[in-house]
């Protein structure tokens, strides 16, 4: 034991993790001292980007109780994994849900505290949930402002729009004491109210305040995009339709994409570019469609079951969890301790045949929120159809009747610079497209 905290002391992960886990594999289960090589080699397994394995080892020291002085420590390094997003949610409370900690240091015992309530919440104790929400939420730390969230996110389920919005604007006003993720879901809740409730410039300007990294703002974007269109903007909402075709998004499943760039160019009366958006829909998804109609089975189907997973927060995080696990696994190849490498490739076997499962049992309620939600788009692509082609047959140009506005032409000599969209995709520009195209309507 004292050589492997002297290698992990010394940095030396790698020998750290050897040492430490020879020591571990030879204790029984009930010695004392295998939980404290456990949670040390979880330690070394943090820094050696075996995350998967090292929360394995805390769940093992925490589940065990039989060091509880570090206990504390223990969960503080989970804290840390879970907020870098790493953890497996459910996992990780089905471990804590039920016990008491006492002796916790003040935001460990938040925590803890916070991931109970919401567990009590969605396990149907709503009552005893919410109390411990409230007087979590009395306090000023970063998880009583989580609850503060939960408790308008509650509201908001219950139609208390108006006690919710207070609540949120209440979150947003107490300024850098909230965590930056708390702070970017009040924005978003904020404005889904606001939009609700067609203050569309107003839901603008919360939406526009949030930063969280982008690949976490495929969502947001097209919220954005059917505000702007609902506000009249019509012209930046199909900018933010050009910069939801960035790579980075690639995996998201938004067909609403197309049916939002389709209503808004119909809006325009450019018809035949309205089509052209109507016929990459079914382009896109039409053989999905196809297979949704024929009640052909939908299980074996690589796409759906891609769009099933990106569409389903729940199942997105299995995903991400599921993508960790695989790279990781496939980086213990470089282990040459045999022993650890083994014990490893233990570890990640078993995790992901548990996140497959887990990812199984919820696959086909997934796949009929794809299915209900490709035919509700196409249903509504089929009226945008019939309204384009309506539209062709009327003139667009009356004998002596003003032109529609035009949009702004390139000013030249202007301060600002205007690059014509090559295709190119720079991560900081990709919310800020702005599409220049003619208003060909009769006013």
């Amino acid at each position: 034991m004292d050589v492997g905290l002297e290698r992990l002391n010394a940095k030396d992960f790698r020998g750290a993790a050897e040492v430490l886990y020879g020591v571990y594999r030879s204790l029984p289960d009930n010695d004392l001292r295998r939980d404290l090589a456990s949670y040390h080699l979880a330690g070394a397994l943090v820094e050696l980007g075996y995350k998967q394995a090292a929360v394995e080892h805390y769940l093992e020291v925490l589940v065990g109780r039989r060091l509880p002085e570090f206990t504390d420590k223990t969960l503080t390094q989970m804290k840390v994994l879970y907020e870098q997003r790493v953890v497996d949610e459910d996992r990780f409370v089905d471990s804590i849900y039920g016990n008491q900690y006492s002796e916790l240091s003040p935001d460990v015992g938040d925590f803890v505290e916070y991931m109970q309530a919401l567990a009590d919440v969605r396990r149907g104790f709503e009552e005893w949930g919410r109390k411990r929400l409230d007087v979590l939420a009395k306090g000023a730390r970063p998880y009583g402002f989580a609850a503060r969230y939960a408790l308008a996110v509650d509201r908001i389920a219950r139609h208390e729009d108006a006690a919710a919005a207070a609540d949120l604007r209440g979150i947003l006003a107490a300024g850098r004491a909230v965590p930056d993720d708390v702070k970017n879901d009040a924005r978003l809740a904020l404005a889904r109210i606001l939009y609700e409730k067609k203050a569309y410039d107003g839901a603008w300007k919360i939406y526009s305040q949030i930063d969280s990294p982008l690949p976490l703002q495929d969502l947001v974007m097209v919220e954005k995009a059917w505000d702007r269109a609902a506000g009249g903007d019509l012209q930046r909402s199909l900018g933010l339709l050009v910069g939801l075709g960035a790579p980075v998004f690639r995996d998201i499943f938004a067909p609403e994409r197309d049916l939002i760039r389709a209503i808004v160019l119909r809006q325009l009366c450019q018809y035949r570019p309205a089509h052209v958006a109507v016929r990459g829909f079914r382009s896109s998804y039409g053989p999905a469609l196809k297979s949704i109609r024929d009640r052909a089975p939908l299980a074996d189907d690589a796409t759906m079951r891609r769009w099933a997973i990106a569409g389903t927060k729940s199942l997105a995080d299995k995903g991400r969890i599921r993508t960790l696990l695989t790279r990781e696994k496939d980086a213990v190849s470089s282990t040459h301790d045999q022993a650890l490498h083994d014990h490893l490739s233990a570890i990640y076997a078993g995790n992901l045949a548990r996140v497959n499962a887990a990812i199984a049992r919820s696959m086909p309620a997934a796949m009929d929120r794809v299915a209900d939600e490709l035919l509700r788009i196409d249903e509504q692509m089929n009226l945008i159809d019939y309204e384009i082609g309506a539209g062709l047959f009327k003139s667009t140009e009356a004998a002596g009747a003003p032109r529609g506005t035009r949009a702004e032409d390139v000013p030249f000599g202007s301060d600002a610079v205007f690059f014509r969209f090559d295709g190119e995709y720079w991560s900081d520009e990709v919310g800020d497209y702005t599409v220049l195209v003619e208003d060909r309507c009769v006013r």
